[in-house]
């Protein structure tokens, strides 16, 4: 994407006492700084590979109490465009449920958020699903995902689920279609509209099936898409075999453009 990768770590200085510090009267602070840098450079190049080399690579650690003020607080200082967290052994869609830092994020966040399960490995981006409900904030999302899609030239899809066809049926897809087509000129665009009481699971096997790279949703204060559509028993059930990064949008950050 051509873009700046910055990686941070937020910890609280009285956390950083048992790290090793140099000088005989050490700045705790400073000394904690440059402890944690020199962590955050030592596992970039512990994992980086070749084949994904980022413009510009930053390493940014912030003391900070709080987890989510310390993210937010870096994202607003660099005008972070996306912010990518790992998982730790869950899922996105599970976190975005269990009230976690990774939701809080979602919620609060200046730029879209890209949650990526523990263990999962990025190929070729070929798949890209946007579950919609129809909504206008919807089309401003799309825009984004589509930026990305023809950056990586991935096929997007964009798909419904309902239980109420006859309501939210194909005419409601045509005109979804129709509002798509005008504001977005995109050749591999394909929309799927899926007749199913159990969306969680009908989300599941779809992206198993189409073998999706990355699932992006928008999520709204009110009656967003994940509010709407995934009720916190279904996605629990979800959340069990899920193992698909989740790019999250939300009203306040959908200005925000990836480039």
């Amino acid at each position: 994407l051509q873009m700046r990768l910055v990686i941070t770590h937020i910890y609280d200085v009285p956390t950083a006492i048992g790290t090793q510090l140099e000088g005989p009267f050490p700045d705790l602070r400073q000394d904690s700084l440059a402890a944690h840098r020199k962590k955050l450079e030592e596992f970039y190049d512990s994992t980086r590979t070749s084949a994904f080399e980022p413009k510009e690579v930053v390493a940014d650690p912030v003391e900070n109490m709080s987890t989510l003020s310390g993210i937010i607080s870096r994202a607003n200082q660099w005008h972070a465009r996306l912010i990518i967290v790992g998982m730790r052994g869950e899922n996105p869609i599970k976190e975005l449920v269990m009230g976690s830092t990774t939701k809080k994020l979602i919620d609060k966040s200046p730029c879209p958020v890209l949650a990526v399960p523990a263990g999962h490995h990025f190929n070729k981006i070929s798949h890209v699903i946007y579950a919609t409900d129809f909504e206008i904030e919807d089309l401003h999302a799309l825009e984004k995902v589509a930026e990305l899609t023809k950056a990586f030239k991935a096929a997007l899809h964009v798909v419904h689920i309902t239980g109420d066809k006859a309501y939210y049926g194909p005419d409601q897809m045509a005109w979804f279609k129709a509002m798509i087509q005008e504001r977005i000129p995109l050749d591999s665009i394909h929309f799927e509209l899926i007749e199913s009481n159990d969306i969680t699971s009908t989300l599941e096997t779809y992206s198993k099936k189409l073998g999706a790279d990355l699932i992006c949703m928008l999520e709204r204060a009110d009656r967003g898409l994940t509010k709407k559509l995934f009720h916190r028993d279904l996605v629990k059930k979800l959340a069990e075999s899920n193992n698909i990064p989740l790019l999250s949008f939300n009203e306040q950050n959908l200005q925000t453009y990836f480039f």
